[in-house]
């Protein structure tokens, strides 16, 4: 879905920041792209810092921000274990907190924005061989709608929405 995201931004002539750990893959769409690769852990408050910080130095502002980053591994509400759960929380809940903690000041300033932040249907349907999957999604769910409130009652010009795809064939 990131590597869908990243190659629509470019295609409508958006200059694209992408991140992720896997910097070979990283690197190579981006160069097919012709965008801008940063190695992220989104679990990193300070890589979150330093990414916001680069983006409004090197282009100007940032107005839209997309959170992508997502892990599954399997288990029910029985078998996860808790190692896995708080893997699978740190990466999609945290590392959108993070996202959206330090994209709303920097779009603050540059006028306005997006936050688009990728749920799924898990996270209203739920699906029993993925619990921590399903909490996390759910927990990006609920903190884009507060997001969201919170920038209309501050007046900030930003929009924040979830989007809740459903299955689709991914490495993942």
């Amino acid at each position: 879905l990131g590597e869908a995201d990243a190659r629509l931004f470019a295609q409508e002539g958006a200059t694209v920041i992408m991140t992720d750990v896997d910097v070979e893959g990283g690197e190579a769409i981006a160069a097919d792209i012709g965008a801008t690769f940063v190695k992220q852990d989104v679990r990193s408050e300070e890589e979150w810092k330093q990414l916001i910080d680069d983006v409004v130095k090197d282009h100007g502002g940032l107005h839209v921000l997309v959170n992508n980053a997502g892990v599954v591994e399997v288990g029910t509400p029985e078998t996860q274990t808790y190692e896995d759960y708080k893997f699978v929380m740190e990466v999609s809940a945290d590392g959108t907190f993070l996202g959206c903690k330090y994209a709303i000041p920097a779009m603050k300033a540059s006028g306005g924005g997006s936050i688009i932040n990728m749920a799924s249907i898990a996270s209203v349907q739920g699906e029993p061989y993925v619990a921590a999957y399903c909490a996390a999604k759910g927990a990006v769910e609920a903190l884009s709608r507060s997001v969201a409130v919170h920038c209309a009652k501050s007046k900030y010009n930003i929009r924040c929405n979830s989007v809740h795809p459903s299955g689709i064939v991914t490495p993942m």
